[in-house]
């Protein structure tokens, strides 16, 4: 007679409890690898920045001709007594390359700080700005203007003569084809002139034959029918 045996149970694991941590000591050890990761990120970019603003500012000192020795002291901010040119290179085409000179790349080249600005609002910003004319021996500050400097610039301009009509070529317009339209436009003149001298002769001429004109004359001078046609 055989006798039937009960299967034998597994090992118990008691997972009822949850493992524990000691959260104060991996929140130090957190803490004190995000400090030493920082702070030696933090010594090199500080570095890097260091150096670039020692570059700017030795730069900024050897344009400075108060600081060479050039100038005891700043003027006070003066106008520009030249043209600032925006549009000559406005629509042409340009080939820059790695050693096209400074001041043949594209955009505007400010020769006193020898930079390239890449528009014009960031050229017209530059030379206004405080540097730029710090180099140039000025300060940020306006003189203030007597009522006599007043009334002198008042009469300047009033004695300014405005150029003659002819001559004004708007801008955005080459200079030698207006000329070229108006030597045109003079030669036309001329032909005209002719014509109605010789309309002018022709009919007088006419005049003592039977009083009519050349019909081609007449067409020539712009001259149409009158309201009847001759039968």
């Amino acid at each position: 007679m055989s006798k039937q045996l009960a299967p034998k149970r597994a090992a118990g694991v008691d997972n009822t409890a949850r493992r524990t941590w000691d959260k104060e000591e991996y929140r130090q050890k957190a803490e004190e690898k995000e400090k030493a990761a920082k702070g030696k990120g933090g010594d090199d970019d500080g570095e890097q920045e260091e150096s670039a603003a020692e570059i700017r500012r030795r730069k900024r000192l050897e344009r400075d001709p108060l600081h060479q020795g050039l100038i005891v002291e700043r003027s006070n901010l003066r106008q520009r007594d030249y043209q600032i040119d925006l549009t000559s290179r406005l629509g042409k085409t340009q080939v820059v390359g790695f050693n096209t000179p400074l001041n043949q790349q594209a955009g505007w080249f400010c020769n006193v700080c020898n930079c390239v600005l890449r528009d014009s609002q960031s050229y017209l910003d530059h030379i206004n700005g405080k540097w730029h004319n710090r180099a140039l021996g000025m300060n940020m500050k306006v003189e203030r203007s007597t009522l006599e400097q007043v009334k002198n610039k008042f009469d300047e301009l009033k004695s300014r003569k405005s150029p003659p009509p002819d001559e004004y070529v708007p801008d955005g317009f080459d200079a030698a084809a207006s000329a070229e339209a108006k030597e045109r436009e003079e030669k036309r003149e001329k032909r005209r002139r002719k014509a109605a001298e010789a309309a002018g002769g022709g009919g007088a001429a006419g005049g003592e034959e039977g009083g009519e004109m050349d019909p081609d004359m007449m067409a020539l001078m712009g001259f149409g029918g009158f309201g009847t046609t001759k039968k």
